[in-house]
């Protein structure tokens, strides 16, 4: 059985971290950018942690994305500028539960994210709605159906909507 994964807020104490995860992935890293999403300033940074060890991190913009104009919606999108797994972490669900926390964590303002065709599958399968775009896709993934939980007689609960 495998350590659980632990997604919280990064903090500027987390930058050595978060920037060696990034340049593991060979993304492009803007140093200014992910101190002022650290700090909260401009948007915000996740973490993954396996026994308080880092393993992935999501960065979001809180600006308003370039590519707003394919949303037509009250909530102005939070653009993915960057996220990354270690490399043997990946393909465990990590980035997506990244995702799902960062979801989460802007509803219900919707993600979007301008990526390479190869990453397609992982953006797919996190709920993205893709349209190709000159040499990259663009996505968005909408906030989800309200969930509601329910017990049933038995003390269970289940939960509906998506």
């Amino acid at each position: 059985m495998s350590a659980p994964v632990s997604i919280q807020h990064g903090t500027p104490t987390d930058r050595l971290a978060v920037v060696r995860l990034l340049d593991a992935a060979m993304l492009e890293t803007d140093a200014d950018r992910v101190r002022r999403q650290l700090r909260q300033q401009e948007g915000v940074i996740l973490i993954a942690t396996i026994a308080e060890t880092a393993v992935g991190a999501i960065a979001l913009d809180a600006a308003v994305a370039a590519d707003s104009q394919h949303f037509d919606g009250d909530a102005d999108p939070v653009r993915i500028t960057a996220i990354a797994v270690r490399r043997r972490r990946r393909d465990r669900g990590i980035g997506r539960q990244l995702v799902a926390a960062a979801a989460e964590e802007v509803a219900p303002r919707p993600l979007t994210a301008v990526f390479d065709g190869r990453v397609r599958p992982f953006y797919s399968s996190c709920g993205f709605e893709i349209e190709p775009a000159v040499r990259r896709h663009w996505g968005v993934r909408r906030p989800a159906a309200t969930t509601t939980a329910q017990v049933d007689d038995a003390g269970e609960s289940s939960s509906k909507g998506e």
